[in-house]
């Protein structure tokens, strides 16, 4: 059985919007040189559209592909203070939940001008780009969001609730716990996480004799191929045999950061599948 470990930074990004969801930046806005310590910052950078303003991102930041011809700072856990410095950026955005502690602080005994961003949740997302257009750009208003945010909210009235278990990796059984912006989303849309409140770790590994005791309606499953569908397909048959619990595949490629994407298409996956 192959499967590929899967984590939330490491997979690129496609999804149905254009590049930009927002209109053009303003002329008056100044081209501050900016630099992001993760993927899914350089993508949330592009879907604002201010992706020309990078000069630098971390590596994996490999969508849309303007973004593959970047210069790199080092990799997503360890970005390198002198890189990042031989740049001269004007803001630094940094990812909290994998940028270690001593580079923010090193950033700010410097009084380099940094941004802290932390996505756990589609609440998070919205909130989080705000302060980027506000702080960043200067922008007051914010039409674009808005209205993305009024699309979302139809589509949640749509969906009728399920349970579900979202599968990460399945040796050790690793899931995708209820504080992530994944499950988050899923739960936006009428999603029921059956993990246990208590487990509060992201991606928490789950002895079998749990997840033989508790059955889902619905097994995601992050991957890319119709190969990794199949095989859960057969997990499932033998964790639930007296059940039949359908397994719906989330393309890496679309779910597995959190950006805009994911809120636009994951409705229309669950409208098909459901």
């Amino acid at each position: 059985m192959t499967y590929v470990k899967i984590f939330p930074y490491f997979i690129p990004l496609f999804f149905l919007l254009p590049h930009s969801v927002f209109s053009a930046e303003p002329s008056r806005i100044s081209k501050d040189r900016i630099i992001t310590t993760s993927p899914a910052l350089t993508e949330l950078l592009f879907e604002l559209g201010y992706g020309d303003h990078l000069v630098a991102a971390s590596h994996y930041s490999d969508y849309p592909d303007k973004a593959k011809s970047l210069p790199r700072v080092g990799t997503l856990f360890s970005p390198s203070l002198e890189k990042t410095l031989s740049f001269l950026p004007d803001w630094v955005l940094i990812d909290s939940e994998a940028t270690p502690t001593h580079f923010t602080r090193q950033l700010s005994k410097l009084q380099l001008s940094h941004l802290e961003i932390s996505i756990h949740s589609v609440s998070d997302l919205f909130k989080e780009a705000e302060k980027i257009l506000h702080l960043v750009f200067h922008q007051t208003q914010f039409k674009a969001l808005q209205s993305l945010k009024i699309e979302f909210d139809n589509h949640k009235k749509k969906n009728r609730p399920f349970r579900f278990i979202a599968l990460a990796w399945p040796s050790p059984i690793t899931l995708i716990g209820s504080n992530t912006f994944l499950s988050d989303l899923l739960t936006q849309l009428g999603g029921k996480n059956i993990l246990p409140k208590s487990l509060t770790t992201p991606y928490p590994q789950i002895a079998m004799e749990w997840l033989l005791k508790n059955s889902p309606d619905y097994l995601f499953i992050l991957g890319d191929s119709i190969e990794q569908k199949e095989q859960t397909q057969k997990l499932s048959k033998l964790w639930w045999p007296h059940k039949n619990v359908k397994v719906i595949l989330l393309s890496s490629d679309q779910f597995a950061r959190t950006t805009f994407g994911a809120i636009t298409n994951l409705p229309l996956l669950l409208e098909k599948e459901l």
